[in-house]
């Protein structure tokens, strides 16, 4: 029986790791492909930059962000730079697995340290031929958002919880992100006041 363990001309043949690595070379060889590549890296920095500012997270979470979001850059500038394809390839590389990373780290929070289960309350949005939507602010009191989470009225959401103005005026806080909506504009549907939600820390 023939002998695989050589290749052509008696040599052995490339390990896994080579051809890995030579396909991952191959594949960035092309400028469009790099810039195919920056481009998509810098749209998902962009998307994590969008959901930190619609999102309420921790600090320790906006601490990690902030490095990964550095990480990233740094990569991508390392690439931008390199004086030989290898080297380009290897920062291109290290920038692709920062930027999947993100999204990653993201689903992972959301999984394991932002599922706990919370009580929520239903709410009618109020409204009439002139008001067809409800804005959202970005606290109470606040003026309302430019892009926000605009509620059509006629249809109920879900809030978590509840907090004042510096009027004493009541706000409440949507289920998901950081936007608030005042309580004058919506009705509680089901066995429930206001009075019966928690304050927002």
């Amino acid at each position: 029986m023939a002998d695989d363990s050589t290749g052509d001309a008696g040599n052995p043949p490339a390990s896994r790791a080579a051809r890995f690595t030579t396909a991952v070379r191959n594949l960035f060889a092309s400028p469009a492909r790099r810039d195919a590549t920056a481009i998509i890296i810098g749209l998902i920095s962009g998307g994590v930059g969008v959901i930190v500012g619609a999102a309420e997270l921790p600090l320790w979470v906006l601490a990690l962000l902030t490095v990964l979001v550095a990480a990233l850059f740094l990569t991508v500038e390392r690439a931008a730079t390199a004086d030989t394809a290898d080297k380009k390839v290897w920062w291109l590389w290290c920038a692709l697995g920062v930027a999947l990373a993100l999204p990653v780290g993201s689903w992972t929070y959301h999984v394991f340290f932002d599922s706990e289960d919370r009580l929520t309350y239903p709410f009618f949005v109020e409204g009439d031929d002139q008001a067809r939507i409800l804005r959202s602010s970005g606290r109470p009191g606040a003026e309302p958002q430019i892009g926000g989470y605009p509620m059509p009225v006629g249809e109920t959401y879900d809030f978590e919880c509840v907090g004042r103005d510096s009027d004493g005026a009541v706000w409440l806080k949507f289920v998901a992100g950081n936007y608030w909506y005042p309580s004058a504009s919506l009705s509680p549907v089901g066995d429930f006041t206001i009075s019966d939600m928690p304050t927002c820390d």
